[in-house]
Formats: C-alpha cells, structure tokens, sequence
C-alpha cells in the first residue's frame, strides 16, 4: 500500500490486510480475546476516522495503522490502572513494545505481498496462471506443461522473465511513490 494519500474508499482493503495482525497484537497483550476484539474494533474507527488525514511522511500506513493500535492499547492501560494499581506505566509500555519489532516485520512483509500481487495483475492472464502453478500450486515445470500443453523448457524460460518482468514491475511502482 505506497499511497501518499488514501480515501475512505481505501479502508475496507486496508482493513482486510491489517485487522488480523492487529487483532493479534492485542490479544497478545490483554487478558482475553473479547477485549482485544473491542480494541481492535476501535483502532479501526479511529483509523476510518482519521484515514483521509494520513499522509506518507516516511512511514507505511501499515506502520501507522499498527501506532494507532499501540497508542490506544497504551491509553486501555491507563483508564484500567486507575482502578488497578498492580503496574506501573512503564511496565506498561514495555508490556506494548516488547513485540513492536516483529509486528512490524510482519506488516512489511505484507506489504511486499501487496506489492506483488499488484505487480501480477499486470501481468497477462496466461502469465498469471504460470506464476499461480509454479509458486502457489507449488508444481514443478513437468506438471505445468501437461496443463498448459508447453514445453517445460519453455515453461522454465516463461518463468524467469516473468520474474524479471515482476521486479521490474515493482521498482518502478517504488520510484513512483517515493517521489
């Protein structure tokens, strides 16, 4: 998702992509999971709220959909330890970024899966069906000929330009958002 700008049209895919590993922050850190359910519920209200302010500044909105959740993850702990003084609010914030770095790696990664996926449909349907065989299907190039009546020579060379058509495909996408 390397858009400097989004609209509230964007928020059901965002939503799609990010409401699972939110979720699953927050049930990593509350007590149980109809609680992290609310929780997620209202990071994505504030996000739907707030979507059409977020500008790209050097951060993925991925990153800035996962501060939200941490900020009002953050804000839980506080109105709950008004009437629970067993944690500090240090300990509190520790208990938040202790699994920062990989929730982090987790929605990078789902970004590059973003970018590919737009990157394939790019590509021609013939094209894509390969690409689905070979790495989805996990099929090797003897099988992919007998469904596609191509040689697996042919199969073999089809794929490594696609793959280079792909990279292309997703560097040029990275220039274009990053100016």
């Amino acid at each position: 998702m390397l858009k400097e700008k989004f609209a509230r049209s964007d928020f059901e895919s965002l939503y799609e992509v990010f409401q699972p590993k939110i979720l699953d922050f927050l049930q990593k850190k509350v007590t149980n999971k109809e609680t992290a359910e609310d929780l997620t519920s209202e990071v994505f209200e504030k996000v739907l709220k707030t979507i059409e302010d977020f500008q790209w500044q050097g951060i993925s909105v991925g990153a800035w959909i996962f501060r939200i959740a941490r900020n009002h993850l953050i804000d839980y702990y506080r109105k709950m330890n008004k009437y629970k003084n067993d944690k500090s609010f240090e300990d509190i914030v520790n208990l938040v970024e202790s699994t920062l770095p990989n929730a982090e790696m987790e929605i990078e990664r789902d970004e590059e899966d973003i970018q590919l996926f737009n990157a394939l449909k790019e590509l021609p349907e013939d094209d894509q069906y390969l690409i689905y065989y070979k790495f989805f299907e996990e099929m090797g190039n003897s099988r992919i000929a007998q469904i596609t009546g191509l040689s697996e020579t042919n199969i073999g060379t089809r794929l490594h330009r696609i793959r280079k058509k792909l990279a292309k495909i997703i560097e040029s996408k990275q220039r274009v958002s990053t100016n």
